[in-house]
């Protein structure tokens, strides 16, 4: 149904298999004089809906019909590449930016018109006040009749002629023009693809308006001239006349407007110049119409053909007389069959809650009625089916007093059955078979996870300077937390008190930053070796330190990994210690530099790099080359002292035969994108650390009287 601003139009297709036919057609001008209020005109509107209904005398209950296109806000926008799911936020939030309404005021809906190739979407969106729908719905409220959806009417044209193939092929950019009575729509075509849609604020009560002043007549009057004896101007005053004139006037304003809105669609992203123009709506009647437009446009205009391809029924013979005013109605027709190119409904949200529940009642209805029913047949049939129930308890019975007569009589009405011993054997077997699994669970974990720290100890080894001489005595793993007030666990040492043992997890660099609470220092870490390199069936954990309680457990003698050695010990460090030596204090300053500002990809993609660098100088000590050969693994100092210092500029002076003894923290960082040079890891200065305790027992024998290095020998620059 069409309700316009001079007519109601109603149609009904249906679909066969050679095409479609028009089964009914019907259509009732009313006064559309805009001198009348609006009292008038909605009555005038409602008793030609009425009428039409009455002439049709169809059975529905539901109808579709159209808002003019000067009350519908339409824009077509090119969204980014984004699920799918998101379109509907971008479009509430687009349309929120451009309307001075909120969205319970409003009804809207978009369509995706295509998929460009960087994957975003092409969307046309469109909207509408609440308040104005309301309007047009009541009028249908006298005729008891509901609404299916709300098309646009302009681009319900647009539909129907684009299945008639009015549009012509691919590479053209055809415009519609749709005049009715009070606006015109423009819908432009590009490539096959709806592109733009604009209301012009002039239509054929314009011309009419205008005939009447000029001639002193009514508007009915100057309509019925203006249908009967009206014409485009052809360029001849003698042939057009005084009221050649006056058409003329309101035509070159209705064509100027067109040419400007061709010319914005020239300037927007995807438009392009227009080829050709379809001429519909009942303005396109007007005698003279397409040569005028013709010679004022520039170029091919022609009439809409609605009709060429669809089968007139005997009820709809009507339509032969207008069928450039039926383009709208019947787009609006063709959503009910069948995929249209742009399916817009702006119904309120309103109307469809109220469906909705409607539907609910219904289904509640039926529900109960089905219900009562069903009770009233249950009972005779229940009583039925307790007989028989107690006849199949009579036989169980039978057959379970030939296997277990006792189980027989144990069992009470209302009480479980008393449980079998094979339920006990099943639960046994259940178990062990739920051992099996977690431990096949922790050795697969553990094989997934068999090179965690390759990574980090490679990155660590091949920032070390390439022409300086650095060697690395151990590396054990640690754990960095951010603490105010020290390491849970650790009091603070008293006033003058000997620093604790490297093993206790005080004293020394890296565990002093956080277990003395006297420094004050945030962060801290724990060190807590490699777990899981000897495995707690074959021997004590690295995780726990000579002579000292374990770091892993907090108690005395070996460390035992948890359970899940993945999750509950190795995932949870987050560092590294390094304890090594160096030919020269250049070269750990360079290893420092480099250890902050690269990064390597691994295997996976992820970027590793260092977050932290924690360095303190206390801990650098010149000692005599023979410490390679017995590098102790806890970063104590080997071979004694060698002599040197601190010269005026502030360098260690170069002793004989001496090299640097170092300690380094490391809080590495796994990253989807790479960190830029420089940004990477961030140094800090540790406090001073306390004074050395004495050396470590020897992990490995001494080396031999020939010097030859034993096991645990920090030689060849490699890590121990």
């Amino acid at each position: 149904m069409d309700i316009g601003t001079s007519a109601v139009r109603l149609c009904e297709i249906s679909k066969a298999k050679t095409g479609y036919t028009l089964t009914r057609f019907v259509q009732h001008e009313f006064d559309s004089d805009p001198s009348l209020d609006e009292a008038k005109r909605k009555a005038l509107r409602t008793e030609a809906v009425k009428s039409v209904l009455k002439q049709v005398r169809a059975p529905m209950r539901k109808v579709v019909f159209g808002v003019a296109g000067q009350s519908v806000f339409t824009r077509s926008r090119t969204l980014p590449p984004v699920p799918e799911y998101k379109v509907t936020q971008i479009v509430k939030y687009e349309i929120q930016q451009q309307i001075p309404f909120g969205l319970d005021q409003i009804a809207m809906d978009y369509q995706i018109l295509s998929r460009n190739e960087q994957g975003g979407y092409e969307v046309m969106m469109a909207a509408i006040k609440v308040d104005v729908v309301d309007k047009a719905l009541e009028i249908l409220k006298p005729t008891k009749r509901g609404v299916a959806f709300v098309d646009v009417c302009p681009l319900a044209a647009y539909n129907w002629l684009k299945h008639e193939g009015d549009f012509g092929t691919q590479g053209e950019c055809v415009a519609m023009v749709d005049i009715g009575a009070t606006t015109t729509d423009i819908v432009i075509e590009r490539a096959g693809q709806f592109r733009f849609t604009r209301p012009l604020n002039v239509g054929g009560n314009d011309i009419t308006k205008a005939m009447a002043a000029a001639f002193s007549i009514d508007f009915s009057t100057a309509e019925r001239l203006k249908r009967e004896r009206g014409f485009a101007p052809t360029g001849d005053p003698l042939k057009d006349g005084k009221g050649g004139e006056v058409i003329g006037q309101g035509l070159q304003r209705l064509s100027s407007e067109i040419m400007r809105s061709f010319s914005y669609f020239r300037s927007l992203p995807g438009g392009g110049q227009v080829n050709r123009v379809v001429l519909s709506g009942g303005g396109a009647r007007l005698r003279n119409l397409v040569p005028f437009l013709q010679r004022t446009l520039g170029m091919d205009v022609r009439l809409a053909q609605p009709l060429k391809g669809l089968t007139i029924g005997a009820a709809a013979e009507s339509v032969k007389q207008c069928p450039e005013q039926a383009c709208v109605v019947l787009g609006m027709a063709l959503r009910t069959c069948e995929p249209v190119p742009l399916e817009i409904d702006l119904i309120p949200p309103r109307v469809v809650e109220a469906a909705r529940r409607k539907v609910q009642i219904l289904y509640w209805a039926v529900s109960i009625t089905a219900l009562i029913f069903s009770v009233l047949s249950v009972v005779p049939a229940a009583r039925n089916a307790n007989l028989q129930v107690k006849d199949r308890i009579e036989q169980l019975k039978v057959a379970i007093r030939a296997y277990d007569p006792e189980v027989v009589q144990r069992i009470r009405v209302g009480t479980p059955p008393p449980p079998s011993a094979l339920n006990d054997q099943l639960a046994g077997w259940k178990k062990q078979v739920l051992n099996v699994q977690n431990h096949v669970n922790t050795l697969d974990k553990a094989r997934r996870w068999r090179r965690f720290w390759m990574d980090e100890i490679a990155f660590v080894s091949e920032a070390r300077p390439a022409a300086k001489g650095m060697w690395f005595s151990s590396v054990e793993t640690s754990l960095f937390t951010d603490e105010k007030g020290g390491q849970p666990g650790a009091p603070a040492p008293a006033p003058g008190a000997p620093p604790a043992p490297r093993g206790a997890g005080g004293g020394g660099f890296g565990r002093g930053l956080g277990a003395n609470a006297a420094t004050g220092a945030k962060q801290a870490t724990t060190s807590f070796g490699f777990p899981g390199i000897e495995s707690r069936f074959g021997g004590a954990s690295t995780g726990s330190r000579p002579g000292g309680p374990s770091a892993v457990s907090g108690g005395a003698g070996p460390a035992r990994m948890n359970d899940d050695p993945v999750t509950g010990t190795m995932a949870l460090q987050n560092g590294i210690i390094i304890h090594g030596y160096a030919e020269s204090d250049e070269a750990i300053s360079e290893f420092l530099d480099t250890l902050g500002k690269t990064s390597t990809q691994m295997p996976n993609g992820m970027f590793l790099s260092a977050e932290k660098v924690i360095f303190s100088e206390g801990s650098v000590q010149k000692v005599a080359w023979e410490a390679l050969y017995n590098a102790p693994v806890d970063g104590a100092v080997a071979g004694g002292p060698a002599g040197g210092g601190r010269n005026a500029g502030g360098n260690y002076q170069q002793a004989a035969q001496g090299i640097f003894s170092f300690t380094v923290e490391v809080k590495f960082r796994r990253d989807k994108n790479r960190v830029a040079p420089g940004k990477g890891g961030k140094k800090e200065q540790a406090p001073a650390a306390a004074p050395a305790p004495p050396p470590a027992p020897a992990l490995v024998p001494k080396p031999a009287a020939t010097g030859a290095p034993q096991t645990g020998n920090a030689v060849g620059g490699n890590p121990a």
